[in-house]
């Protein structure tokens, strides 16, 4: 994959995913609150991980996986890698592809 292909939308998508985390603070109900709070802490080191493997990172065996539990299951990771914030950059323009 060319390097850089998926900048934009990831420019997009993890704002959005802490726009969705910032929302979940506004939920009255407590439990509903909570849960959204954990999709969301589990979800952004799964797209943080995409990322990597889409820039050239090296995978893991299945074996290897499992010895770090922290890559098949985020909620392994410590709390301040969960919450702790990349600085990303935006771009204007069309998420739509160009026709051609």
């Amino acid at each position: 994959m060319a390097e850089g292909q998926f900048d934009k939308d990831f420019g997009y998508l993890m704002p959005f995913l802490d726009k969705v985390a910032s929302a979940a603070n506004n939920l009255s109900d407590p439990a509903a609150r909570e849960e959204l709070k954990r999709l969301i802490a589990d979800e952004k080191p799964r797209w943080a991980r995409i990322r990597q493997l889409l820039s050239g990172a090296s995978g893991q065996s299945p074996s290897a996986a499992e010895a770090n539990p922290a890559r098949t299951n985020p909620a392994a990771l410590p709390e301040s890698s969960v919450t702790e914030k990349e600085t990303w950059s935006f771009t204007v323009g069309s998420l739509r592809p160009r026709s051609r």
